[in-house]
């Protein structure tokens, strides 16, 4: 396995390497007091260090590359951008570089001064095909270090999310209310409709549905007829065809345009999260309270949050059918405890994040990790694989963590960016 640019990244940002007698290959000596900031972007690797050469400080940029050469391969050498370079660090010396400006590069050498411990671990976890590259030996980590970086993982994991918010924010003109709206449907899909919830949403104005609050025939024809489910079918029951009798009338009345119901993903679903069942659920909230923005953000308690997702005014006729016309054994058509508790971690705590850093109040930030806090732990594959490797997790929270580390970390090979990886490499001796 090459040795990777990633690897020499990792061990100046940590100094994983032996500073006594530390000297370029032009035989300076040389003393770092900050190695600079991480560069992810076009520059030098790394911005703002600070090291002194022969005892002169200097101030400025370092460059890192596996050997010396590809300084020029690069185009370095004719790019005024790096003469801003104060230190080139290298793996192998095998030629000098030259800064744009003509002058010489010192360089550090790091071959013969990188733990021997190391490499090795870096490429054991890089090579291995496991369901995670540490899963012979996350075990280890202590759990102090382990909580640290779940902690630091829901805040990203957050922060991934309300992307996604803020650019619905943007589309509905700063309207918090009209984006709560649609992401909260969107949470009601539970990931096989999300994005044909995020549609009929779209499809169909809260200002619109909040003209029939009291009329609960009316809005379950909004969404039915919107979800193109009411569209050109012939009904055997009396309650779709009362639905699709209104739907005509509220069509024409708003120039509403149909989805495709095509749209809506039945298979491999299970009968209790058919979208004729969402959707009537979805609808029963939205009777409840056309203001669910200023519900939620007015809330503290935990089982107040709660509340807003049980005894919903769902139709009778959805206690025999998950299908229109197709009658079978009497169910629950409210929604479970734990289809709740998704909503309460996908759709209220991230609005609540949300909100909290737009505005720049911690108090909603903090709100919105105390609600993750309180709630079980999810039950999942990835979370069921890491509790399987020692990795138990106890609430919410964490959970929502492991969840990112897997997809954003595990997944894609970043160890030398995880701080699981971090302790695994630094601590290998």
């Amino acid at each position: 396995m090459a040795l990777s640019e990633d690897i020499l990244h990792f061990v100046w940002k940590y100094r994983l390497f032996t500073i006594q007698d530390l000297r370029t290959h032009s035989g300076k000596r040389i003393r770092v007091t900050q190695t600079g900031t991480h560069n992810r972007n076009a520059g030098p690797d790394f911005l703002a260090a600070r090291v002194f050469i022969d005892d002169v400080e200097w101030g400025g940029n370092v460059e890192i590359h596996v050997r010396a050469s590809e300084w020029e391969r690069h185009g370095h050498h004719q790019d005024g951008a790096y003469n801003s370079v104060v230190l080139h660090v290298v793996y192998e010396y095998d030629k000098p570089v030259y800064r744009e400006d003509g002058t010489l590069l010192e360089t550090v050498v790091l071959k013969d001064r990188i733990s021997a411990s190391i490499l090795p671990k870096y490429r054991e976890l890089m090579s291995g095909m496991w369901w995670i590259p540490c899963e012979k030996l996350i075990h280890s980590v202590p759990p102090f270090h382990l909580s640290q970086w779940l902690s630091r993982l829901l805040i990203e994991r957050f922060e991934h999310k309300i992307a996604a918010i803020y650019t619905i924010l943007e589309e509905q003109r700063g309207s918090w209310e009209d984006t709560c709206y649609i992401w909260m449907a969107r949470s009601f899909g539970f990931k096989v409709n999300s994005e044909a919830f995020e549609q009929l949403a779209r499809s169909l104005p809260q200002s619109v549905i909040a003209k029939y609050k009291h009329r609960p025939r009316a809005v379950e024809a909004l969404f039915f007829g919107q979800a193109g489910m009411l569209d050109e079918a012939v009904f055997e029951d009396a309650y779709p065809q009362e639905l699709q009798r209104e739907y005509v009338h509220l069509r024409r009345l708003h120039a509403l345009r149909p989805m495709n119901a095509a749209t809506w993903r039945f298979m491999r679903t299970r009968p209790g999260n058919f979208p004729t069942v969402r959707i009537a659920q979805f609808a029963a909230l939205c009777l409840r309270s056309t203001q669910l923005f200023a519900a939620i953000t007015d809330t503290k308690e935990i089982h107040l949050l709660k509340s807003f997702f049980n005894h919903l005014p769902i139709h009778p006729y959805w206690l025999e059918r998950y299908r229109f016309d197709s009658p079978g054994p009497t169910h629950k058509s409210q929604l479970g405890e734990r289809s709740v508790e998704v909503l309460l971690i996908n759709a209220i705590a991230a609005i609540i994040f949300a909100y909290g850093k737009y505005i720049g109040k911690e108090a909603y930030i903090y709100r919105a990790i105390a609600l993750l806090e309180d709630l079980k732990a999810e039950d999942n594959a990835v979370v069921r694989r890491f509790s399987a490797l020692g990795v138990q997790a106890a609430q919410a929270a964490e959970t929502q963590a492991l969840l990112q580390m897997k997809a954003f970390y595990c997944d894609k090979k970043r160890c030398l960016e995880c701080g699981i990886g971090l302790q695994l490499i630094k601590h290998s001796e």
